[in-house]
Parts: structure tokens; sequence; C-alpha cells
């Protein structure tokens, strides 16, 4: 029997607009920093179901029926509209597509947005330990960045804007974003079936 290999794939909804008002919401007259902006909560109308929908509306308009047959049966197994983080499982031979689906969404219940993978794994608790690890960090930044509005507002050297950009467009280090990480637990089977295939042909060749 051939066990099916599943991906996990953990991205985070950002909205460059930033949270949009609903009728039953109260405006705050506190200033957002540049994270809480990029990373608001998601409209209360999307949730895992209406979610699938578009990504799902998204496959099939960029590859059509042959994108269906292949990342139809693909599944959201996470969704937090408080932080806009989820959780897809897919096949592994299919994910790269779905992934490309992703990309292409600009849009959420009629707001602007970005859907970023940030976390390819084998196994779904992988995921999870990731998306917990980049919660946490989306708080450190807040953080961060609080601080240093606080700082400059008091004459202190330094912009906390500046630092609030930095941290979202080079991780607050000075060094590029690290693209998503692909956690591949079947490498080394693959690597051992290729050796075994070379050997074989040449074998044939002999």
């Amino acid at each position: 029997m051939v066990r099916v290999k599943q991906r996990y794939l953990l991205f985070t909804i950002l909205y460059p607009s930033g949270p949009q008002p609903t009728s039953g919401s109260k405006t705050t007259s506190s200033n957002p920093t540049q994270s809480m902006t990029f990373h608001s909560p998601s409209p209360p109308n999307l949730n895992r179901t209406s979610l699938a929908s578009i990504i799902r509306s998204s496959i099939s308009t960029n590859f059509g029926d042959w994108g269906i047959g292949q990342c139809g049966g693909f599944a959201v197994k996470y969704f937090s509209p408080a932080t806009s983080t989820g959780i897809l499982r897919i096949t592994r031979d299919n994910y790269r597509t779905l992934w490309a689906a992703l990309t292409y969404i600009r849009e959420l219940c009629g707001q602007p947005a970005v859907i970023k993978v940030v976390r390819v794994s084998g196994t779904i608790r992988k995921a999870e330990v990731a998306a917990v690890k980049l919660a946490e960090e989306a708080i450190r930044k807040v953080k961060r960045e609080v601080r240093g509005e606080n700082n400059s507002s008091v004459g202190v050297k330094g912009s906390g804007d500046k630092k609030g950009v930095a941290g979202m467009f080079v991780g607050g280090t000075g060094k590029p974003v690290q693209a998503a990480t692909i956690d591949d637990d079947d490498e080394q089977d693959e690597m051992v079936v290729d050796i075994v295939d070379s050997e074989n042909d040449d074998d044939d060749e002999e």
C-alpha cells in the first residue's frame, strides 16, 4: 500500500492598507505601528470556508481545470482571523501549484491583501510550532517599534518609524528577509532511490 505524502503550507495574510473600519467597530486615536498595519486582523466574514472558496477560485482562474484536478483536494486545516495565519494541506507533488495560486490573490473580502507562505513542512506539528514562533516574533517586533516611537518622541537619537520599516523589509538586522523554509522529510529517501536507479542503469549498460 502506497502512503500519500502531504505538505503543510503555513501562510500569513498581509494587509498593506491596514485594518478597514466596520459599521460596528470603534475608532481609536492611537497610531498603529508598521507591523500592526501590515499584520492586521482579517475581516470577521473571512473564515476557513470562505478562504477555501477564494483559493479554489484562484486555482481555477490561473490554472484552469488542470489546476483544479491537481489541487482540488487541498484543505484549510487551520485559520485564525485574529492573527491572519493559517495552515493548508496539499499533496507533496502539487504544493507548488497551490503556492503559486496563493501569490495571485490580491484581494480578500473587498480588502487589498497579500498571502505570504512562511513555511512548508512535512508534518502539521512542525507547521504549528512555526506558527507559534511567528506569532511570538510579531509581538516582539511590535514592542520594539513601540519602544522606538516612545524614545523618538522624547528626543532620543533614532527614529521609531525607520526601525519599523527596516524591521518589516529587512528583518530588523540589515539582512534580507529569508525565503519560506521547506522541510522535506523525504529528501534522504529520494537520494537513496536515485542512487539505486543509477546503479541499475550502470548494470544495464554492462
